[in-house]
């Protein structure tokens, strides 16, 4: 009877003992599930649409907010591959899905890791994610190369995600129009591959994309003005972040409108990637390098070159080359850096009739100088820069010793004298050409238009189209003459002026006078910052004009609107009063 009774006693507490382990294993699970994974905190980057180098820095992969950063494994597809991917330090995994058996008689419909042509493979996307999301905290990009296996990934994703297992970034690629050197249409639908994220993974971040061909030795085009206008159109009114992949050997050509396209938007970002056989030049990635902030550019590059280019990319002490045509940032101006930090200055013009120097300021910004037209006796008419008192300097003299001179600066000509401006922008045209001009360059006149149209100044017509056929590569920096501005900046006026830059791709730094900016309606900054997401305002004033007590009002009034893409052309005096203002704000 003893022994039954002990009998019974095990076997109740045997079965306590299994309903403990049961509930135990179940709230362990529902932890494990309702958890972040661990290292990857705060909430906001442990999500498919986080941002790369934020969820990277959360995890203590990187150091700091910089794409370079970033190591890739491509193509992890096979079983074999995916298995080499999960054991690399690899940051991100690539991988190309297809549908099993597309477009035979034994289409599937189920989604498989494979790169076309191939249509089977020994892993389905299920399997890859679930492997991925069990044992890496690696990010993830998918490759689409058919419309028929979006839809039904997306769908995967999208089951996973509600089940808390996605806690990472997720890019979703497919190349949507046509790029460089392509004969034929081979892109995914542009229209229907959006239409399906928007509807079934918003999410994630988008990675559209160009299809281009890149032969060496032959002659190869680039991205061109309307392919990148064509891709903004298609995705600047999407919620989601966009990394736009490019193919990196055609990018130092297609800057001016690459940077362009990255300018429209802060959610934007590019990745250079290149092809097996691109023989890419290390030099024109230091140069994209240079030319943005180090957040904006991933780098999905073969060794050796991408070894070669991080070393030389690290290297503080190195040349930098920057754009003709480029931003402020990041020479002159941190990235959303105050714009009262970069300074104007104007050199003076030192010598005699046999010998004439620029002597330039010791401190660093952007150099102003007034460009007139001079006649000699024999041969034509020369650009050259004018300065009160001094003797004239040919501008392309200047621009040789200013290209000798070592520190950040930038060049910003005013062209004085209507017929000065096109022989100014051949030097301009010529000297970057034989790589002398590698830094930014404003070019800028008081213009005649509409409502401000005014004898005796540079036709606004005119200095766009001069700008257009001899040298596109700058900054315009249009001005309103003073003639017009006895009650201040107008609606009228600003329409004009809009209206007269409206068409540019360029960058437009509208130039302001600070006293009748002070006697206008409130707004007029706004608007102009609003016409462009690379507009900027310089606010100028001169001391002969008045003090800077009365253009105090409207210093601070353009302050008050943007501290980054306001800039202020002032005599020392006037920014020190205005420094002590705003440190008194």
């Amino acid at each position: 009877m003893a022994c039954k009774k002990c009998s019974n006693k095990w076997a109740i507490a045997s079965i306590v003992s299994v309903i403990l382990v049961c509930v135990i294993g179940l709230v362990l699970c529902f932890t494990l599930l309702e958890k972040p994974q661990p290292g990857c905190e705060p909430e906001a980057v442990c999500r498919p649409g986080a941002d790369v180098l934020d969820y990277l820095l959360s995890l203590g992969q990187i150091s700091r907010r910089d794409g370079l950063l970033v190591t890739w494994y491509h193509a992890a597809n096979s079983q074999e591959e995916m298995g080499a991917a999960l054991k690399s330090n690899a940051m991100v995994l690539e991988a190309d899905v297809n549908i099993e058996g597309l477009n035979t008689a034994n289409e599937t419909g189920v989604p498989i890791m494979a790169h076309p042509p191939a249509i089977y493979s020994d892993n389905t996307l299920q399997q890859w994610l679930e492997a991925v999301l069990a044992s890496s905290q690696k990010g993830i990009k998918l490759d689409f190369k058919s419309l028929k296996a979006v839809g039904p990934s997306l769908d995967l994703l999208r089951r996973l995600t509600e089940n808390g297992k996605v806690r990472r970034p997720v890019w979703i690629n497919a190349d949507i129009l046509r790029g460089p050197n392509v004969p034929i249409s081979v892109e995914v639908n542009a229209t229907k591959f959006l239409a399906l994220v928007q509807e079934k993974y918003p999410e994630a971040t988008l990675s559209p994309g160009w299809t281009t061909l890149y032969v060496p030795l032959f002659p190869n085009s680039t991205y061109t003005q309307a392919m990148v206008r064509k891709m903004q159109g298609l995705v600047g009114a999407l919620p989601q972040r966009t990394t736009f992949p490019v193919r990196a050997v055609m990018a130092r050509a297609a800057w001016p409108h690459l940077s362009w396209l990255l300018a429209q938007s802060d959610r934007y970002s590019l990745t250079l990637w290149q092809g097996a056989s691109d023989p890419l030049s290390v030099d024109d990635l230091l140069y994209i390098r240079d030319n943005c902030a180090t957040h904006q550019i991933y780098y999905d590059l073969f060794e050796p070159v991408l070894s070669q280019f991080k070393q030389l990319a690290m290297n503080a002490t190195r040349t930098r080359s920057y754009y003709t045509g480029g931003s402020l940032i990041p020479l002159l101006q941190l990235p959303g850096g105050d714009g009262l930090s970069v300074e104007w200055q104007v050199p003076d013009i030192r010598g005699n009739r046999t010998a004439v120097t620029l002597q330039l300021p010791e401190k660093e910004g952007m150099i102003l100088l007034k460009v007139g037209l001079q006649k000699p006796a024999a041969g034509g008419a020369v650009p050259v820069v004018n300065a009160p008192g001094s003797p004239a300097l040919t501008l392309e003299s200047s621009l040789l010793q200013l290209a000798a001179h070592p520190g950040r600066w930038g060049v910003h000509l005013h062209v004085a004298e209507p017929a000065a401006l096109r022989p100014a922008l051949a030097v301009l045209a010529r000297l970057a050409s034989l790589g002398h001009l590698s830094r930014p360059v404003w070019v800028g006149a008081t213009v005649s238009y509409g409502s401000f149209a005014v004898p005796g100044h540079v036709a606004g017509t005119e200095l766009l189209a001069a700008v257009a056929e001899v040298f596109p590569h700058v900054t315009v920096a249009p001005r309103w003459p003073e003639e017009v501005l006895g009650s201040g900046y107008s609606e009228q006026l600003l329409t004009d002026m809009l209206e007269l830059c409206s068409g540019l791709w360029q960058p437009v730094s509208f130039q302001l006078q600070a006293g009748p900016l002070g006697q206008s309606t409130p707004g007029v900054v706004a608007k102009l910052l609003a016409a462009s997401p690379r507009a900027t305002v310089t606010v100028e004033h001169s001391p002969a004009e008045s003090s800077y007590t009365s253009v105090r009002t409207g210093l601070l009034a353009a302050r008050a609107v943007d501290r980054v893409r306001v800039y202020y052309r002032l005599p020392q005096s006037d920014r020190e009063d205005l420094l002590a203002d705003v440190g008194r704000s």
